[in-house]
Protein backbone atom coordinates (compact mmCIF):
# COMPACT_ATOMS: atom_id res chain seq x y z
CA UNK A 1 0.00 0.00 0.00
CA UNK A 2 1.13 3.47 -1.09
CA UNK A 3 2.35 6.00 1.70
CA UNK A 4 -0.44 8.84 2.26
CA UNK A 5 1.18 12.09 3.39
CA UNK A 6 -2.03 14.50 4.77
CA UNK A 7 -2.16 18.38 4.71
CA UNK A 8 -4.76 20.05 6.47
CA UNK A 9 -6.80 23.05 5.40
CA UNK A 10 -7.23 26.77 6.27
CA UNK A 11 -6.25 27.93 9.37
CA UNK A 12 -6.08 24.53 10.94
CA UNK A 13 -3.04 22.07 12.24
CA UNK A 14 -2.07 18.39 11.73
CA UNK A 15 -4.00 17.38 14.08
CA UNK A 16 -7.07 17.81 11.92
CA UNK A 17 -6.41 14.30 9.84
CA UNK A 18 -5.47 12.45 13.64
CA UNK A 19 -8.08 9.66 12.91
CA UNK A 20 -6.54 9.02 9.28
CA UNK A 21 -3.00 8.46 10.89
CA UNK A 22 -4.35 5.81 13.22
CA UNK A 23 -6.30 4.06 10.58
CA UNK A 24 -3.59 3.88 8.24
CA UNK A 25 -0.24 2.22 8.96
CA UNK A 26 2.57 4.43 7.54
CA UNK A 27 0.73 7.06 7.03
CA UNK A 28 1.60 10.83 7.88
CA UNK A 29 -0.15 14.03 8.69
CA UNK A 30 1.80 17.52 7.60
CA UNK A 31 1.77 20.55 9.45
CA UNK A 32 2.13 23.34 6.93
CA UNK A 33 4.67 26.01 7.05
CA UNK A 34 3.44 28.34 9.89
CA UNK A 35 0.68 26.29 11.38
CA UNK A 36 2.39 26.86 14.14
CA UNK A 37 5.97 26.62 13.78
CA UNK A 38 8.11 28.89 11.13
CA UNK A 39 6.67 31.11 8.46
CA UNK A 40 3.23 30.56 6.76
CA UNK A 41 4.28 30.57 2.83
CA UNK A 42 1.97 33.06 0.50
CA UNK A 43 1.03 30.63 -2.58
CA UNK A 44 -0.21 27.53 -3.12
CA UNK A 45 2.75 26.89 -6.11
CA UNK A 46 5.31 27.76 -3.09
CA UNK A 47 3.41 25.14 -0.82
CA UNK A 48 3.94 22.77 -3.96
CA UNK A 49 7.37 23.49 -3.55
CA UNK A 50 7.78 22.40 -0.02
CA UNK A 51 5.45 19.69 -0.13
CA UNK A 52 7.71 18.56 -3.10
CA UNK A 53 11.02 18.41 -0.94
CA UNK A 54 9.05 16.74 2.32
CA UNK A 55 8.40 13.48 0.13
CA UNK A 56 11.78 13.59 -1.22
CA UNK A 57 12.92 13.59 2.15
CA UNK A 58 10.50 11.41 3.87
CA UNK A 59 10.14 8.56 1.31
CA UNK A 60 12.15 6.99 -1.64
CA UNK A 61 9.02 6.10 -3.80
CA UNK A 62 6.18 8.39 -4.50
CA UNK A 63 3.38 9.36 -2.00
CA UNK A 64 -0.60 9.36 -2.13
CA UNK A 65 -1.19 12.78 -0.92
CA UNK A 66 -4.56 13.84 0.87
CA UNK A 67 -5.52 17.36 1.32
CA UNK A 68 -8.67 18.90 2.41
CA UNK A 69 -9.34 22.38 0.98
CA UNK A 70 -5.82 24.62 0.87
CA UNK A 71 -4.32 20.92 1.55
CA UNK A 72 -6.43 19.98 -1.23
CA UNK A 73 -5.02 23.05 -3.42
CA UNK A 74 -1.71 21.88 -2.71
CA UNK A 75 -2.04 18.41 -3.57
CA UNK A 76 -3.58 19.33 -6.83
CA UNK A 77 -0.61 21.60 -7.95
CA UNK A 78 2.33 19.32 -6.72
CA UNK A 79 0.44 16.38 -8.74
CA UNK A 80 0.62 18.99 -11.53
CA UNK A 81 3.96 20.61 -11.36
CA UNK A 82 5.67 17.24 -9.57
CA UNK A 83 4.04 14.23 -11.00
CA UNK A 84 7.07 11.83 -9.66
CA UNK A 85 6.62 12.69 -6.46
CA UNK A 86 3.12 12.02 -6.70
CA UNK A 87 1.39 7.79 -6.31
CA UNK A 88 -2.33 9.40 -6.42
CA UNK A 89 -4.11 12.30 -4.56
CA UNK A 90 -7.20 12.51 -2.43
CA UNK A 91 -9.15 15.63 -2.38
CA UNK A 92 -11.45 16.37 0.49
CA UNK A 93 -13.70 19.40 -0.03
CA UNK A 94 -11.19 20.98 -3.07
CA UNK A 95 -11.68 22.29 -5.79
CA UNK A 96 -10.08 23.32 -9.11
CA UNK A 97 -10.59 27.14 -7.95
CA UNK A 98 -11.07 28.84 -4.41
CA UNK A 99 -12.51 31.63 -4.22
CA UNK A 100 -12.61 33.39 -0.39
CA UNK A 101 -15.66 36.06 0.02
CA UNK A 102 -14.39 39.20 1.34
CA UNK A 103 -16.34 38.94 4.58
CA UNK A 104 -13.81 36.06 5.79
CA UNK A 105 -11.39 38.37 5.77
CA UNK A 106 -13.14 40.80 7.37
CA UNK A 107 -13.76 38.92 9.77
CA UNK A 108 -10.37 37.73 10.26
CA UNK A 109 -8.85 41.21 10.39
CA UNK A 110 -11.31 42.84 12.67
CA UNK A 111 -12.92 40.50 14.87
CA UNK A 112 -10.05 37.83 15.65
CA UNK A 113 -10.33 35.84 17.91
CA UNK A 114 -14.35 36.51 18.40
CA UNK A 115 -14.71 35.26 14.74
CA UNK A 116 -13.15 31.87 15.20
CA UNK A 117 -16.48 30.20 16.15
CA UNK A 118 -18.00 31.60 12.80
CA UNK A 119 -15.36 30.18 10.90
CA UNK A 120 -15.99 26.85 12.33
CA UNK A 121 -19.98 27.12 12.02
CA UNK A 122 -18.97 27.93 7.76
CA UNK A 123 -16.79 24.69 7.98
CA UNK A 124 -19.31 21.92 9.37
CA UNK A 125 -22.29 20.88 9.09
CA UNK A 126 -25.22 21.83 11.45
CA UNK A 127 -25.17 18.79 13.49
CA UNK A 128 -21.68 18.60 14.42
CA UNK A 129 -21.24 17.94 18.01
CA UNK A 130 -20.13 20.79 20.40
CA UNK A 131 -16.73 18.62 21.00
CA UNK A 132 -15.51 19.08 17.57
CA UNK A 133 -16.13 22.76 17.20
CA UNK A 134 -14.17 23.10 20.32
CA UNK A 135 -11.04 21.56 18.38
CA UNK A 136 -11.77 23.17 15.65
CA UNK A 137 -11.25 26.53 17.30
CA UNK A 138 -8.46 25.44 19.12
CA UNK A 139 -6.92 24.84 15.87
CA UNK A 140 -7.81 28.68 14.51
CA UNK A 141 -5.92 29.53 18.17
CA UNK A 142 -2.81 27.70 17.53
CA UNK A 143 -2.46 28.75 13.92
CA UNK A 144 -3.14 32.14 14.81
CA UNK A 145 -4.94 35.23 12.89
CA UNK A 146 -1.76 36.01 10.38
CA UNK A 147 -0.97 32.33 9.19
CA UNK A 148 -4.72 32.15 9.24
CA UNK A 149 -5.48 34.90 6.67
CA UNK A 150 -2.06 33.99 4.36
CA UNK A 151 -4.03 30.90 4.25
CA UNK A 152 -6.76 32.18 2.92
CA UNK A 153 -5.23 34.57 0.76
CA UNK A 154 -3.29 31.63 -0.94
CA UNK A 155 -6.98 29.83 -1.42
CA UNK A 156 -8.20 32.87 -3.15
CA UNK A 157 -5.84 33.44 -5.53
CA UNK A 158 -5.22 29.23 -6.33
CA UNK A 159 -6.60 28.75 -9.93
CA UNK A 160 -5.86 25.25 -11.72
CA UNK A 161 -8.97 25.73 -13.94
CA UNK A 162 -7.14 25.10 -17.43
CA UNK A 163 -4.57 22.95 -15.71
CA UNK A 164 -6.26 20.43 -14.02
CA UNK A 165 -7.41 18.17 -16.79
CA UNK A 166 -3.99 17.79 -17.36
CA UNK A 167 -3.64 15.10 -13.93
CA UNK A 168 -3.83 11.73 -15.15
CA UNK A 169 -2.87 10.45 -12.06
CA UNK A 170 -5.31 7.79 -9.58
CA UNK A 171 -8.01 11.01 -7.34
CA UNK A 172 -9.98 9.79 -4.97
CA UNK A 173 -12.57 12.97 -4.66
CA UNK A 174 -14.56 13.47 -1.20
CA UNK A 175 -16.86 16.22 -0.47
CA UNK A 176 -19.52 16.75 2.54
CA UNK A 177 -23.08 16.91 0.93
CA UNK A 178 -23.35 20.10 3.02
CA UNK A 179 -20.34 21.66 2.38
CA UNK A 180 -21.02 25.64 2.22
CA UNK A 181 -16.88 26.49 1.65
CA UNK A 182 -16.37 24.42 -1.96
CA UNK A 183 -20.21 23.16 -2.22
CA UNK A 184 -20.34 19.38 -3.91
CA UNK A 185 -20.78 21.21 -7.77
CA UNK A 186 -17.24 21.70 -7.01
CA UNK A 187 -15.99 18.16 -6.60
CA UNK A 188 -17.99 17.24 -9.49
CA UNK A 189 -15.93 19.37 -11.80
CA UNK A 190 -13.02 17.75 -10.35
CA UNK A 191 -14.65 14.27 -11.09
CA UNK A 192 -15.57 15.59 -14.72
CA UNK A 193 -12.02 17.13 -15.61
CA UNK A 194 -9.91 14.19 -13.84
CA UNK A 195 -10.31 11.25 -16.38
CA UNK A 196 -10.50 7.78 -14.17
CA UNK A 197 -11.32 10.04 -10.97
CA UNK A 198 -14.03 8.69 -8.00
CA UNK A 199 -16.44 10.96 -6.49
CA UNK A 200 -17.84 10.28 -2.44
CA UNK A 201 -20.08 12.36 -1.27
CA UNK A 202 -20.50 12.02 2.35
CA UNK A 203 -23.73 12.38 4.24
CA UNK A 204 -23.88 14.28 7.74
CA UNK A 205 -20.75 16.44 6.85
CA UNK A 206 -19.66 20.23 5.58
CA UNK A 207 -16.08 20.93 4.63
CA UNK A 208 -14.68 18.84 7.21
CA UNK A 209 -15.94 15.27 6.20
CA UNK A 210 -12.59 13.63 7.46
CA UNK A 211 -13.09 15.10 10.96
CA UNK A 212 -17.07 15.16 11.34
CA UNK A 213 -17.62 11.46 9.42
CA UNK A 214 -13.96 9.43 10.04
CA UNK A 215 -15.79 6.20 9.35
CA UNK A 216 -17.12 6.75 6.22
CA UNK A 217 -14.30 8.76 4.81
CA UNK A 218 -11.76 6.17 5.95
CA UNK A 219 -14.02 3.30 4.68
CA UNK A 220 -14.22 5.31 1.41
CA UNK A 221 -10.21 5.85 1.32
CA UNK A 222 -9.76 2.01 2.11
CA UNK A 223 -11.91 1.22 -0.59
CA UNK A 224 -10.23 3.36 -3.28
CA UNK A 225 -6.28 2.46 -2.18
Amino acid sequence: MARILYLHGSGHTAESFANQVLAFAGSEALALPGHPTGAPLDTVGELAVWLAGEVAARAGEPVVICGNSLGAAVALETALSHPARVAGVILIGGGARLRVGGQIFEMIDEDWPGCIDKLVDLSVDAGCPADLRRRLADMHRVAGQSTTRTDYAACNSFDVMDRVRGISLPTLIIVGANDQMTPPKYSTFLRESIAGSELVVIDGAGHLPHLEQPVAVNAAIAAWL
